[in-house]
């Protein structure tokens, strides 16, 4: 079965929500569409403009699918803009497995610790990482019992070790506040928004049998849309900024004057909240603040590998990207599990090489695994010198990587011949074929290095 997402935008809007999941917390404006993909329909369709209601609704219902229905054509639009690749269940089930087992670092940690630990998917699109409704690179549904994201394993633990409704309730909020992603393309945003309220409906119809009343339906639509924001990764900054001039933010229920709609679109720095502190955060702020501000326990995701750029001569050629991204989620969080392109590993790619050697270099990296065909992850892509999903954790050290192969069992060797020291003398422990045989005499194997025969004790 396939989820029909005009089904669902016709039923919220009945029930009054679908304008307040439009809703882009910073600005206190609407999310706006970020792509040109449905530019071709009309005025209020650019990239940045705001979606609208009326815009995907009635004779515009059928407009907004998951990523597995949407036209050919338009997919390989926006693969071609921004490096777009689905990431399928089984690689989502495999980086959330680890992402589990990295998290509780073998202590014995509560289900309470479980729901209420931190964790953000970065450049989301749907959010397969938070919830799996369905299976992005199909469209299929996935039964309750088979699902594997991170809110939908949050929401299980609450199941398992709650009691009455009241208390299931109270930890299903918390856990929903525990799962953020921010996303470029506004009809993501609004899809994976729509992803995880419906994920809260299906687990509280399978618990309770009933659906949410409207006051649970308002809290769980203030979360997503705060957890779930509009965001250019690379800038932290709402997309299509205009100038680089600060402005004030904006709180949750006023605009600058207090009735009016806020003024031309600036550089603003995007604001999210901060469940358990209760406050609104700067998000470009966060690093800066260190161990005294918001962190997350976890972050986890797919970032963007490559960028379409018009050079001076108006040529087109796609610089990486997913270095950057690597590189911010490393300020945010000690412990990130990303997949991404593997051509650094080889010190190769179009990278910088001083970027290249200090992943290289670094001692809290390491490759949980490694993909040199990169279509048997991602069906009809080609990415040059594969994929890599790697795990950086601050907490951890692992022993630099310095040289990589793409077999294991070499590289298991390559790291025990670094622990021991053994590397700065290569020649103890490497010979040439010619100095070293083995043969019988007197029915003894006698071994020859050097021309000296060495018996077995």
């Amino acid at each position: 079965m396939v989820i029909r997402f005009q089904d669902e935008l016709r039923r919220l809007n009945d029930l009054g929500l679908l304008e307040e999941l439009l809703k882009d917390k910073t600005t206190g404006r609407n999310i706006l569409w970020g792509t040109d993909a449905y530019s071709g329909l009309g005025p209020g369709y650019r990239r940045d403009e705001e979606m609208q209601v009326s815009l995907i609704t009635g004779e515009h219902a059928g407009l907004l699918k998951n990523r597995a229905a949407k036209a050919q054509e338009q997919q390989s639009e926006r693969t071609k803009q921004h490096a777009e690749v689905f990431t399928p269940l089984w690689i989502c089930r495999k980086m959330i497995d680890y992402a589990d087992e990295m998290w509780s670092g073998g202590e014995a940690k509560s289900w309470q610790q479980y729901v209420d630990s931190r964790r953000m998917e970065i450049t989301c699109g749907e959010a397969p990482f938070l919830v799996s409704r369905y299976d992005v690179t199909s469209g299929e549904s996935v039964p309750l019992e088979n699902r594997i994201g991170i809110l939908d394993r949050k929401l299980r633990a609450a199941g398992e070790n709650t009691e009455t409704e009241e208390d299931w309730l109270k930890w299903a909020l918390r856990a929903l506040r525990a799962c953020y992603g921010y996303e470029f393309q506004g009809d993501s945003v609004l899809l994976s928004r729509l992803n995880l309220l419906g994920t809260f409906e299906e687990y509280l119809s399978a618990r309770w049998s009933r659906k949410p009343t409207a006051a649970e339906y308002a809290a769980v639509t203030e979360i997503v849309t705060w957890n779930l924001w509009q965001m250019d990764g690379l800038t932290k900054t709402i997309p299509f900024s205009e100038t680089e001039e600060n402005t004030d933010q904006l709180s949750l229920f006023q605009n600058l004057d207090g009735d009016s709609p806020p003024g031309p679109r600036s550089r603003t720095k995007c604001v999210i909240y901060d469940w358990q502190n209760k406050k609104e955060v700067v998000f470009a702020d966060l690093p800066a603040r260190g161990s005294h501000g918001m962190k997350f326990d976890f972050i986890i995701g797919n970032p963007p590998y490559q960028e379409e750029v018009e050079d001076s001569e108006n040529k087109t050629f796609m610089p990486p990207v997913y270095n950057l991204f690597i590189d911010g989620a490393y300020e945010l969080s000690d412990k990130v599990e990303l997949i991404h392109p593997a051509r650094f590993l080889f010190n190769a790619g179009q990278t910088p090489k001083a970027w290249n050697e200090k992943m290289l270099a670094d001692t809290h990296l390491k490759v949980i695994h490694y993909e040199p065909d990169g279509s048997k992850v991602f069906p009809n892509t080609e990415i040059k010198g594969g994929l890599a999903i790697t795990y950086h954790d601050k907490m951890h050290s692992y022993g630099a990587i310095e040289v990589f192969t793409k077999y294991d069992e070499l590289n298991s060797i390559l790291h025990k011949v670094k622990a021991k020291g053994l590397n700065k003398n290569l020649s103890s422990i490497m010979f040439n074929q010619n100095r070293f045989r083995a043969c019988f005499k007197n029915g003894k194997r006698l071994y020859y290095f050097n021309k000296i025969a060495i018996a077995p004790t």
